[in-house]
């Protein structure tokens, strides 16, 4: 389940790293030709006998010949998760077909094998690479989702109306929900006015409960944004700036060298070079971590991933970290922050952060599948924190993350200035860029940005045409799927409306 692995352990990394491989395969050219060279390089062979081998191996003789081909230096916990996609496209899939196979020449020794299952159609992309030491093994090997190919191919690139809009979201959703392939809600609004608010599955399906307009939905790193603005709205009050140190902002940092090193600019853009918090230990005793306090000695205790500045890699742990900085400059809880300074006045009454022995009306219990070709839903009460907070987790409505975009731009939450700010020196991630909090991306000329949330038992998409304000709000009680992209192919469609803009 390793999909289901990295986004629980990385959040939107996820999101980000599927919608990057999967625009560098649409992009790439395919002929016969290149796809003979593939099929004869050490990784297009590998590639090859993955799939005859989940088609006729037994089980048993499955895991045997995973355990072979991978190369030790794969990480214990990506090892695992690769032998189980593997036995469950086994048991489940009915067998694969192979859809397409692509290299990057930029990335030598890496194979994109795009496969079908014969069961009924789902697509998964298996990313592999060779071990350069032993191109008979994989150093690498991750199996993602795919989204129906289908599903958006009558959508025409130009503008439309906003009647036709609607009706194109309407049939996605429809056909999505046929499958058993969105439980969820979907809102689009354009020109001030709702186009789309429709909500289809069960948010309980042990008691058959269905899903509606009041329906609250845990958003994962969609929470993100809340910290970015609690942050921004700090400096604006001259409790903090975009240069203050996290060694200034946390004393309490068990790392503090380190910590003199990375500044509030950093983490909020995650090149501050942390690692995460989503490991082992945190699952294993997650009821340890309730206040944001309890995180400080999980997080200093994890390897960096680079020197701050240096790189961009998406990092929970930082957004942890920015929560504790919003508790110390405020003299209230992350929590009661929020509650006050971000949600009261952006009207977003049914928004909050729960506790996962907590009972929360109307709060849709979340779902997940245990891989990419898996069948049926599992609740997921065990994947999840004890408690969601500024990196993500915290729950709300399409209704409440509408109003959220609409007080972000109209200068409710912040200044002009502050709000330009965010969008400064944006880092490369993706499909586009990560400014401070968010995600940045240019359709027909026009700024998409927001931000994603999935995870086991959550998919979200906040999406706003920034020139125009029309939004797309998505949330999702399975996850995580590939269903966000729903709300981006929207905000590609509301965007051809949208005036061009050289400028945030």
């Amino acid at each position: 389940m390793l999909a289901s692995h990295l986004a629980r352990r990385n959040g939107s990394r996820y999101t980000l790293r599927v919608a990057a491989l999967a625009g560098a395969l649409a992009a790439l050219p395919f002929t016969v030709g290149a796809a003979a060279v593939v099929r004869d390089s050490p990784e297009g062979k590998l590639g090859d006998q993955l799939v005859q081998r989940i088609d006729t191996d037994s089980p048993a003789a499955l895991r045997a010949w995973a355990e072979r081909v991978v190369a030790p230096t794969m990480p214990k916990d990506d090892r695992a998760a690769f032998v189980s996609e593997l036995m469950i496209a086994n048991r489940e899939s009915g067998g694969l077909e192979v859809v397409d196979r692509r290299t990057d020449p930029r990335q030598p020794g890496m194979l994109q094998l795009a496969v079908k299952a014969r069961r009924d159609g789902r697509q998964g992309l298996f990313v592999l690479g060779v071990d350069p030491k032993q191109p008979d093994k994989l150093a690498q090997a991750t199996l993602f989702p795919m989204e129906d190919p289908g599903l958006y191919a009558a959508w025409p690139k130009g503008p439309l109306s906003h009647e036709r809009i609607a009706e194109l979201v309407r049939a996605a959703i429809d056909r999505l929900a046929a499958a058993d392939e969105f439980s969820g809600c979907v809102t689009v609004k354009a020109s001030g006015t709702i186009l789309v608010n429709e909500c289809r599955g069960m948010a309980e399906r042990s008691f058959a409960v269905p899903i509606d307009d009041r329906t609250r939905f845990h958003v994962g790193s969609i929470g993100k944004m809340f910290t970015a603005v609690a942050i921004a709205q700090l400096v604006e009050s001259g409790k903090l700036s975009w240069k203050t140190t996290l060694a200034q902002a946390l004393p309490e940092y068990p790392d503090q060298p380190l910590a003199q090193r990375i500044t509030l600019w950093q983490l909020l853009h995650h090149t501050a070079g942390l690692g995460d918090f989503m490991v082992d230990e945190y699952f294993q005793h997650r009821e340890r971590y309730i206040d944001l306090a309890d995180y400080l000695d999980l997080i200093a205790h994890q390897p960096v991933t680079s020197e701050p500045g240096k790189q961009w890699s998406y990092s929970n742990a930082g957004y942890v970290l920015l929560g504790r900085i919003v508790e110390k400059a405020s003299h209230e809880t992350y929590d009661d922050y929020i509650q006050h300074h971000v949600f009261a006045p952006a009207g977003m009454a049914s928004s909050g952060f729960d506790r996962l022995d907590d009972v929360v009306p109307n709060l849709a219990t979340g779902y997940y599948r245990e891989g990419v070709f898996s069948r049926d839903w599992k609740a997921a009460w065990m994947k999840l924190g004890a408690k969601g907070g500024p990196a993500g987790g915290g729950y709300s409505t399409n209704t409440d993350l509408i109003a959220f975009a609409t007080a972000l731009r109209d200068g409710t939450l912040l200044k002009a200035a502050t709000l330009s700010t965010l969008f400064d020196d944006e880092v490369p991630a993706g499909p586009g860029a990560y400014a401070a909090g968010f995600g940045d991306r240019l359709s027909h000329g026009a700024h998409i940005r927001g931000h994603t949330g999935g995870i086991e038992g959550t998919t979200a998409n906040l999406q706003i045409v920034w020139e125009t304000g029309a939004v797309v709000a998505l949330t999702s009680n399975e996850g995580p799927t590939q269903n966000w992209m729903l709300a981006e192919h929207i905000a590609d469609l509301l965007a051809t409306e949208a005036p061009a803009s050289p400028t945030p």
